[in-house]
């Protein structure tokens, strides 16, 4: 069976990067949802129409399990119940595998500074605010996170990766 990675963290702390990198290194199907965003609403930026987006995301995950593949999912999951959604929807999965990206607020707001697709800054700001760190007892849903890793991606120094739960089988540390 196929393993899922969900991305997570706040905006502009390069969720995107990391995981391009862990499915181009890995061999990993990648699915973000800002793609989905583009093919429902013909552009990444218009949030408009969610429920046909995220039932296009959801789709296209569960393909990746009928052709047993593994697939890191690019998202920002802000919300330990937007990250137990995964798990309750996705338990076929041999292994689920959280991927938390971090950066100071800073950081982001620069780094957003640069992205072709701008998010303003009251938005980031409110999803900071609100954001909900994992942490090794992250609780699941109908079942648990088998691995959880934080990625702090100071950009001015190199990334440091650490291992918060699970057996850490050095999975993500393959992917770099």
């Amino acid at each position: 069976m196929a393993n899922m990675v969900v991305m997570c963290g706040n905006i502009a702390v390069g969720k995107s990067y990391f995981a391009k990198q862990i499915a181009e290194n890995l061999n990993y199907r990648y699915l973000n949802i800002d793609d989905c965003y583009t093919i429902i609403n013909g552009d990444e930026t218009i949030h408009k129409n969610k429920f046909e987006v995220w039932q296009l995301f959801f789709q296209l995950i569960h393909k990746c399990i009928e052709l047993d593949q593994n697939v890191v999912v690019d998202t920002n999951a802000p919300f330990i119940r937007d990250r137990q959604e995964f798990l309750d929807w996705f338990p076929e999965f041999d292994k689920h595998i959280l991927v938390w990206v971090d950066a100071s607020f800073s950081e982001s707001f620069t780094h957003n500074a640069e992205r072709n697709r701008k998010v303003p800054e009251e938005t980031m700001i409110k999803l900071a605010a609100a954001f909900q760190k994992p942490t090794e007892n992250e609780p699941g849903g109908r079942s648990n996170w088998n691995d959880i890793y934080k990625i702090d991606n100071s950009y001015d120094i190199e990334y440091t990766i650490t291992h918060i739960r699970g057996n850490n089988d050095e999975f993500i540390y393959k992917a770099f």
